[in-house]
């Protein structure tokens, strides 16, 4: 097998190691103020809906690269936990919008700082690297992506 397939088969592996582990860690309950445990995909859409109140559903789940009705359930699981509550739109009763309350708003707060410190840590990592293997690994990990997309597409019928 060429030098070529055995880099490709490494790196494929080492991505399918990192999915597994940020899988693992999507699972984990995350514990608010309020002792009320969020699934991390819960805190990402509870992210989404600060970054842009009044986001409606079917925006949140082209977002997170769920479908409408994944992110209705989500919406909807925030809500009961009282995180975000959900409203129809004023010119469309079909449009259902999304906005945080208080307590989701405390949640957004502590999601961002966490974010920024490990931001901050993956910055310290790959600041070694020039911009140039930066731009390699972006475009490497834009085609990775597209196949996903594909075989999401195939097994799917999207």
């Amino acid at each position: 097998m060429s030098s070529k397939n055995e880099s490709i088969k490494a790196l494929t592996g080492r991505l399918m190691r990192i999915i597994n582990k940020h899988s693992r860690i999507e699972e984990l309950p995350i514990r608010t103020g309020k002792n009320v445990g969020l699934t991390a995909r819960e805190v990402h859409c509870l992210n989404v809906i600060g970054q842009q109140e009044g986001i409606n559903i079917k925006t949140i789940g082209d977002t997170l690269g769920v479908t409408k009705s994944a992110a209705s359930q989500m919406v909807g699981k925030l809500e009961k936990k009282g995180f975000a509550q959900k409203e129809k739109a004023v010119n469309n009763d079909k449009e259902i919008l999304a906005y945080l309350t208080d307590t989701g708003w405390d949640a957004f707060k502590a999601h961002k700082e966490f974010h920024e410190r490990h931001f901050k840590t993956l910055m310290r990592q790959l600041d070694a690297f020039p911009d140039t293997q930066l731009a390699v690994a972006a475009a490497i990990l834009s085609a990775v992506e597209t196949v996903v997309d594909e075989r999401i597409a195939e097994l799917f019928d999207e």
